[in-house]
């Protein structure tokens, strides 16, 4: 087995190591001639180092935190954006960064729940859903509390729909340009009403809906250092 199988896996655990190294969007200003801008959603904390990725609108509720923690703490969140010459900008990679060590290898997150034993292809993942063209980050803790404010808000305003009449406006303060009406904002650093401590922090998926890998990054000592989605930009 030579280097590269070592670090990024070979056939016999297709689907559980990437044969993508993250590094090279947060080290580099340009990939395959489109360039790159950085964008910090600021600090997610983790009260119990349980980490939920789902979209935040449709599968909340229902989505497992990953079978790996980390260490209870506040992290920052970096997006690397593709300014894309077709398609305008676009939230490619987004990372939960634990420490400033580099990654040398990419594990693929899992509850604990999949079946990976069809992942035989080197390219194939199990990721989560988005049917609302948003991903998220929190914490279990976070994930629970978000329920209960779901529901208070239900129960205030029945009938209403919580992006139309509560999220819009959040993530409109987030538009790159508040009065262009075409720019609804691409991202919210949501700090729990009912919980002020707790926060979510969501953003725009790529291209939109579908599924989405995320990976562990693992360092030379085989600490994790960082944990990625992959919005399939490139």
């Amino acid at each position: 087995m030579g280097l590269f199988d070592k670090l990024f896996g070979s056939k016999n655990n297709a689907g559980k190591l990437s044969a993508i190294d993250y590094n090279r969007y947060f080290d580099n200003t340009t990939i395959d001639n489109t360039p790159l801008a950085f964008l910090n959603l600021g600090e997610l904390n983790l009260s119990t180092g349980k980490i939920v990725a789902c979209d935040p609108l449709a599968y909340i509720f229902e989505s497992l935190p990953f079978a790996k923690t980390v260490q209870q703490g506040k992290y920052p969140v970096i997006v690397c954006v593709a300014k894309t010459e077709n398609s305008g900008d676009r939230y490619a990679i987004v990372k939960l960064e634990f420490s400033k060590e580099k990654a040398i290898k990419w594990e693929l997150a899992l509850t604990g729940q999949e079946d990976i034993s069809e992942l035989t292809e080197n390219d194939a993942y199990i990721g989560f859903p988005v049917d609302a063209g948003l991903g998220c980050f929190c914490d279990f803790e976070t994930q629970k509390a978000y329920k209960q404010f779901d529901e208070d808000f239900m129960r205030k305003n029945p009938g209403a729909n919580i992006y139309d009449d509560f999220f819009a406006a959040e993530f409109k303060k987030n538009a790159i340009d508040e009065n262009d009406p075409q720019d609804a904002g691409d991202w919210l650093n949501f700090y729990l009403p009912n919980k002020p401590a707790l926060n979510i922090i969501m953003f725009h998926s790529g291209y939109g809906d579908g599924a989405y890998p995320c990976y562990w990054g693992i360092d030379g000592r085989g600490k994790i250092c960082s944990l990625v989605v992959d919005f399939q930009v490139f």
